[in-house]
C-alpha cells in the first residue's frame, strides 16, 4: 500500500463545502435566529452528520459523540443570536463543538444553558434531533481499516489530531480550520502535515503493505 492509497483511505467521502447552499444557509440561519424550530431542524440535517462524525473521531467513543453532539446544537440553539454573520455557521457549529470536546477531557462537563419555561417546548424538539439517523463512519471503510485509523488518530497529540480531523475527515480549507482554533495559517498548515505524516506511518505499521483493499471497494 503506498502513502497516496494510505491517505485517500483515511479520508472520507465528503466536499469539504457547506452542506446548504450560501442563499439558503442565509435564510434558514436568520429564521432560526427568530426562534423557527422547523428552520434549526433544517440546519440539523444538514451540519448534525458532520459534527457527530467530527465528535466520534475526537473522543473515539460512539456514546460520547452523540451526547456531546446533542448539547452542541442545544447551546448553538439558544445562542444562535449571538451570530453576527449567518454565513458562517458551519465554521461556528464546529467552534462549538470543539469547545465542547475540550471542555469535556478537562473533567467538566460542558457549559449548558438555562431553559426558560417559554421556550422548553421547542428546545425538547431540538433535543429530539441530536438522534443520528446512521453511524459516524463511513460505509465503505471495514471495520477492522476504521479501528486502525481510529487509533492512529487517537495517538495524536491534541493539537494534532483538532486539525488533522478537520483537515482529513471533514475536509475544511485551512482558512476554516484556522478561524475554528483560532491560530494562524502557517501553524494549521504545518500542524497538519506533521499529523498526516504520522497517521499515515502508524497506519502503514499495523496493516503493512499487503493489505487487501478489494473488500474497501
Amino acid at each position: 500500500m503506498n502513502d497516496q492509497t494510505i491517505e485517500r483511505e483515511i479520508e472520507e467521502k465528503t466536499d469539504g463545502s457547506d452542506p446548504l447552499a450560501k442563499a439558503h444557509l442565509l435564510e434558514m440561519v436568520t429564521q432560526a435566529q427568530g426562534g423557527d424550530v422547523g428552520a434549526f431542524q433544517q440546519l440539523f440535517n444538514a451540519y448534525g452528520p458532520r459534527i457527530l462524525n467530527y465528535l466520534f473521531r475526537m473522543t473515539g467513543s460512539r456514546e460520547m459523540a452523540e451526547d456531546l453532539a446533542q448539547e452542541t446544537f442545544i447551546l448553538a440553539f439558544r445562542k444562535l443570536s449571538t451570530l453576527r454573520d449567518p454565513r458562517k455557521f458551519q465554521s461556528w457549529i464546529f467552534r462549538i463543538a470543539q469547545n465542547n470536546v475540550y471542555q469535556a477531557f478537562r473533567g467538566s462537563k460542558p457549559q449548558m444553558v438555562s431553559i426558560d419555561e417559554d421556550r422548553s417546548q421547542e428546545l425538547s424538539e431540538v433535543q429530539k434531533l441530536a438522534t443520528p439517523r446512521s453511524g459516524p463512519e463511513a460505509e465503505v471503510l471495514s471495520d477492522e481499516l476504521q479501528s486502525v485509523i481510529q487509533d492512529a488518530i487517537d495517538a495524536l497529540p491534541e493539537k494534532y489530531k483538532t486539525v488533522f480531523v478537520l483537515s482529513a475527515i471533514q475536509k475544511l480549507s485551512y482558512k476554516e480550520i484556522s478561524t475554528i482554533v483560532g491560530r494562524s495559517l502557517a501553524s494549521i498548515k504545518s500542524d497538519i502535515h506533521r499529523a498526516r505524516v504520522e497517521v499515515r506511518d502508524r497506519i502503514k505499521s499495523y496493516i503493512g503493505e499487503n493489505y487487501e483493499l478489494s473488500k474497501l471497494q
